[in-house]
C-alpha cells in the first residue's frame, strides 16, 4: 500500500492519474497539511519519502527553508519506527548540500532518533552543474536509516 499526502487538490489529481497509469499499485492519497496527517494517522511506515516544494528559492528564504525542512524532517523521524528507511530531498538551490545535511542532524538530534546516512542522492547526469553557477545543483538528497 502507497500512501501520498499533500495538501493540494491539484496533486492529487495527478496523483490519481498516475495511479490510474500504473495500475499495479494500491494507493491512496490523503489532501491534508503533512504536519496534521503525521499527528492523526495510525499507520506506520517502513519506507518513507520525504520530498517538499522548493522551500528557498532566493537566498533571502534560506533561515525559513531551513526551519521548515527541520521541522518536517522532525516530525517524521519522531513516527517512522526503528528499521525504517527514509528518503529526504531538498529542491530548494539556495540550499547547499552540507546545509542541507546540518539541517537532518538538527532534526535527528531533536527528534532524539539515531539515523544513519546510507546514500547521498543529487540530480542526475542529464542535468549537469556548471562550475560557474553552483546553485544549479538544485536537488540534494538523503536515503537515511533509523535504529
Amino acid at each position: 500500500m502507497v500512501h501520498s499526502v499533500d495538501s493540494s487538490i491539484r496533486a492529487e489529481n495527478w496523483a490519481n492519474q498516475n495511479v490510474q497509469l500504473n495500475d499495479a499499485i494500491n494507493h491512496q492519497f490523503f489532501c491534508n497539511d503533512v504536519f496534521t496527517f503525521l499527528k492523526e494517522t495510525k499507520s506506520t511506515y517502513q519506507v518513507w519519502v520525504v520530498d517538499p516544494p522548493a522551500f528557498a528559492k532566493r537566498l533571502d528564504a534560506v533561515r525559513n527553508a531551513m526551519i521548515g525542512y527541520r521541522n518536517l524532517n522532525t516530525a517524521v523521524f519522531r513516527k517512522a519506527p526503528a528499521g525504517s528507511i527514509i528518503f529526504t530531498f531538498s529542491c530548494s538551490q539556495a540550499v547547499d548540500a552540507l546545509t542541507f545535511r546540518k539541517v537532518i542532524f538538527q532534526s535527528a538530534k531533536e527528534a532524539q532518533r539515531q539515523i544513519k546516512i546510507l546514500h547521498i542522492l543529487s540530480q542526475p547526469a542529464d542535468h549537469p552543474v556548471s562550475v560557474f553557477h553552483p546553485e544549479g545543483e538544485y536537488l540534494k538528497g538523503l536515503v537515511l536509516y533509523v535504529e
